[in-house]
């Protein structure tokens, strides 16, 4: 990891992560808080490529999707847009989550990312620095959180 801003968000999002509890509800959205993190590691798992996408993906990240990408970085995670459409392949909808299991993944996966360097191969947007993809990673899960009650700015 080349950037100090990216340890930051790394371990914001673990502290973060641990304030959750199963009880949480969700201020708005159809996901409870093991599946929320679910979600979230599973987008973590696209932003990394383990997922595999149809081609026309990144014939589209590559030219559109980045205006998008500048758009929503723009944005603190607390006003990203809700219920944007979501991918069917990290679409969740299984209300029968262990909620440590699920919180553990994810922990394990933000906590991985302090071993991305360099230019990562993104399998939408093409290359960018792992700074980026880490940075796009927080401020998914960010969003989330909020979703969940944890304030962006605890």
């Amino acid at each position: 990891m080349s950037n100090e801003k990216s340890t930051e968000y790394i371990e914001e999002l673990v502290v973060k992560i641990n304030k959750l509890n199963r009880e949480d509800q969700a201020i708005w959205g159809k996901m409870n808080v093991s599946e929320m993190m679910h979600h979230c590691s599973k987008f973590i798992d696209l932003y990394l490529g383990e997922i595999p996408l149809p081609k026309w993906y990144k014939i589209f990240g590559v030219s559109i999707g980045k205006l998008f990408l500048w758009y929503v970085s723009k944005l603190d995670p607390s006003k990203t847009p809700r219920n944007l459409r979501t991918d069917k392949r990290i679409m969740v909808n299984d209300k029968s989550f262990d909620f440590e299991e699920q919180r553990s993944l994810l922990l394990r996966k933000i906590k991985g990312l302090s071993k991305l360097s360099g230019t990562i191969n993104h399998p939408i947007y093409g290359k960018m620095s792992s700074d980026k993809i880490i940075f796009l990673i927080w401020h998914h899960t960010s969003h989330h959180l909020c979703q969940f009650g944890v304030d962006q700015n605890q």
